[in-house]
Formats: structure tokens, C-alpha cells, sequence
């Protein structure tokens, strides 16, 4: 069953689980990018001022996963994950509803509000997008389907920041256009999630602790007692660490590195994008349906192997203005190249960290697999705050960007020689069960 997965977008236990995630994901990007262009077109007095409310809204968004993931964790496997699901989305609907009160009048305050909402709504829907699977399909469709979730969840993010950008524009201040878009598509993430099938609890008995500290200080210990299971959750945040750094870097390399305009900018978030969907995908049909964790080390040295390419293709000395159009760019071969490259090492990110996320939900306890799936959302937030150090710390001692592909390159080989060795105990067959 675990090979031609397509029969899964037409099942109930499966469609609307799918739908109601990518909306999410779509309106955490849409609203995001929205309020952000629209402070730093029409609203910002200066570039100084754009800088702070965008360095602003990352940790504003990323602050609710600390704050709630354990909570979260606990009520996804204390109550019903399709009762909380619709319960969350209709939180979302309400903060859009802000949400365009605020783009409509400017007030950044309520944009900042609605944000750290929206983060809020990622924290809670999080654990349970992922723990949900194994209660309604069986564990040959688990590789498959988180293939799918994470696939949709990376075409979404694509198409929630370029929608939301464009929604607002640079002439037009009146942000009509997103306002409808955002309300929308969270009205259709509600609907949806009314036909996710109910998902019983097996941890009826438990006591919520909504003590922040103590109760994510417990979830941890636990969630991390299996060293496997550590492992896991540590490779995937690693995953999200070299998502982030790339991200981060990737506007710059295609400004001042490589000469270009935004347009081949949105061609490379595009590809890389696309490489990651693609390669989630792609890793069920590899594996046939079947839990071989063997195969992710060689996924990251794939990975490791395009992005020290990538360092290769790219060009010495930092060019200046004119910036080159997208046509002009791709007239380059060495252009073609590092496009190339930069799609491959996405492809590879994408088959890596499927199998590691289907790992998680089968070794996690089904009594308390949200709470795993909630520690392991609180080490990627980690790793991705240690991004923005790292990335202050290669600046500091004048890193370029090239070079840092190849500190990551590097680093990421070690990582999975590293993981080599434990997979004697991560390494879990299907068919051995």
C-alpha cells in the first residue's frame, strides 16, 4: 500500500487532516509577509525602523513555542486532536478577523499582535498534525503521509509569502487584497477540519500542567529519555537549523553575490521550495513504502555534496549594479549550475527528514506521542534562535557567504557520520513488526 500513496488525498481519515494544515501554513506565511511589506512600503519612517519590526516579528512568532508547546503537547494527547483541531482553527479565523482590522488601519501593534497569535495557532496545531496519523492509518501509509504533510506544508510557505507579498504591493496602501485572502483561506482551514474523523485520547487521566517552565522541563525529560528518539528530534531541528541558515543567506547571495534582482531571487525560494516538496515525496517511492532510516545519512551527504557545489559554482568576486534580470541571469551557464544545486540540496533536505519525522510517531509512546512531537517543535525553535547567533557570529568575523555554504557543507558531513553510528538503535523496519 505504501507505494502509490495518491489513493491517501482521497480519504477522509486523510484529505481534510492534509487541506487544513496547508491552509494553516499558508496564512501563517500570507499574513506575515503581508503586514511586513506593508510596514516597510507604507508605513516605516526609515530602513533602521523596517529592520527592527521584521527582526521584531521573527521572534515574536517563534516566542509562543517556548511558551506553549508543552501545554500543547499535553492537551493533544489529553482530549480529542480533531476536537482541538477545529478549536484551533477557529482561534485562527479570529485573529485574521484582527488581523485585517489591523492591515486595514496600519496599527502595528495589532499586527504584532495577530503574529504572536498566529505563531500560538502553530504551536498548538503542530503536535497534533503529526501524532494524528498514526491513530487513523495504519503504519505502511505513514511514511507516505508525512512525505505529503511536509511536502504541502514547504509549497504553502512558497505560496503563502509570495501571495502575501503581492497582496499588498508598492503602490496601493489599502491591503484589500490580502485582508480577503487571509479570512478566506482560514474560514476554509475551519471547514475542512469538521471533517478530520475524531481521534479518541489515550491519556484521558492526565493532568494539564500549565506551570510553563515545570511542565516543558518534564516533557523534555521524558520525550527525551529514548536516546533513538533524541537522536531523531536532534537531526530534524539540525534540518530546520540548515533551512534557516540558507534562507537566511540566500536574498544576499543573489544580491550581491551573484548580481541579480528579486525576481531571481523568487526563482531560487521557488526552487528551493519545490526541491524540498518534491524530495519528501519522493522518498516513499525510493523506500516503497517502508521505515529505513539507513537511507538518511546518505541523504545529508547528498545534501552536503550540492551545497560544497554550490561554494564551488559560485563566483569569486562580488559583483556590483546593474543587477541582472531573470532573463539575463539564466543566459549564464554557471547560473544554470548553481540553480541546479541549490534545487539538489533541497531535494535532499526533503528525503532526509521525512523518514525522521515518520520515526518519531512510531517510537513515540501513543500515550504521549503529541508530547514528543511538541519536545521536538521546542528543540527546533532552539536551533533556529541559535541560527540568528550563528549567523551574527560568521558576520563578525567577516564570513562570506559562499564560505558559509561551505562551513555548512562541511559541518553537516560530520553530522551525519555522527549519526552513522547510532542507527543501530533508531533503525526501525515495517515489515519486522
Amino acid at each position: 500500500m505504501g507505494v502509490g500513496s495518491g489513493y491517501l488525498l482521497k480519504q477522509r481519515r486523510f484529505l481534510p487532516l492534509f487541506l487544513t494544515q496547508f491552509f494553516g501554513a499558508f496564512n501563517d506565511n500570507a499574513f506575515k509577509l503581508a503586514m511586513l511589506t506593508l510596514i516597510s512600503y507604507h508605513l516605516s519612517v526609515s530602513q533602521a525602523q523596517s529592520e527592527y519590526y521584521q527582526a521584531l516579528s521573527g521572534a515574536l512568532f517563534i516566542l509562543p513555542f517556548f511558551l506553549f508547546s508543552a501545554t500543547a503537547g499535553q492537551l493533544a494527547d489529553k482530549y480529542d486532536k480533531a476536537l482541538l483541531t477545529r478549536l484551533v482553527k477557529v482561534f485562527e479565523l479570529m485573529l485574521m478577523i484582527i488581523g485585517s482590522f489591523a492591515l486595514y488601519f496600519g496599527n502595528i501593534f495589532l499586527m504584532m499582535f495577530t503574529l504572536t497569535g498566529m505563531g500560538a495557532h502553530s504551536t498548538f496545531f503542530g503536535p497534533i498534525k503529526y501524532a494524528i496519523l498514526p491513530d487513523h492509518l495504519p503504519r505502511e501509509d505513514l511514511l507516505a503521509a508525512t512525505g505529503y504533510i511536509e511536502a504541502s506544508t514547504f509549497i504553502a510557505i512558497l505560496l503563502g509569502t509570495t501571495l502575501g507579498t503581492l497582496a499588498i504591493g508598492t503602490v496601493n496602501a489599502t491591503p484589500l487584497v490580502a485582508i480577503f485572502m487571509t479570512i478566506v483561506i482560514a474560514f476554509a482551514g475551519l471547514i475542512t477540519s469538521l471533517f478530520i474523523p475524531s481521534a479518541p485520547p489515550l491519556s484521558t487521566n492526565l493532568v494539564v500542567d500549565l506551570h510553563v517552565w515545570r511542565a516543558t522541563k518534564t516533557m523534555l525529560k521524558h520525550a527525551t529519555g529514548d536516546r533513538a528518539v533524541l537522536i531523531a528530534m536532534l537531526t530534524i531541528s539540525w534540518f530546520w537549523l540548515l533551512g534557516a541558515v540558507l534562507m537566511t543567506k540566500l536574498p544576499d547571495y543573489t544580491h550581491y553575490v551573484l548580481g541579480a534582482d528579486t525576481r531571481v531571487f523568487a526563482i531560487f525560494l521557488a526552487l528551493f521550495s519545490i526541491g524540498i516538496a518534491l524530495g519528501s515525496l519522493t522518498i516513499n517511492l525510493l523506500l516503497k513504502g517502508k521505515l529505513k532510516l539507513s537511507v538518511v545519512p546518505y541523504a545529508m551527504v547528498g545534501f552536503s555534496f550540492f551545497t560544497f557545489d554550490l561554494y564551488c559554482a559560485s563566483p569569486i568576486h562580488q559583483v556590483h549594479e546593474p543587477l541582472l534580470g531573470l532573463i539575463a541571469f539564466f543566459t549564464y551557464i554557471q547560473h544554470w549550475h548553481i540553480a541546479i544545486d541549490l534545487f539538489m540540496l533541497a531535494f535532499c533536505a526533503g528525503l532526509f527528514v521525512v523518514p525522521l519525522y515518520t520515526y518519531l510517531q512510531i517510537a513515540s509512546p501513543p500515550e504521549a506521542r503529541a508530547r514528543t512531537i511538541a519536545a521536538n517543535n521546542i528543540y527546533n525553535a532552539l536551533f533556529m534562535v541559535g541560527v540568528t547567533v550563528l549567523v551574527m557570529v560568521l558576520l563578525h568575523f567577516n564570513v562570506d557567504i559562499p564560505q558559509v555554504f561551505f562551513l555548512l557543507s562541511l559541518s553537516n558531513v560530520l553530522v551525519a557520520v555522527c549519526l552513522w553510528f547510532f542507527l543501530g538503535k533508531m533503525q526501525l523496519e515495517m515489515n519486522n513488526s
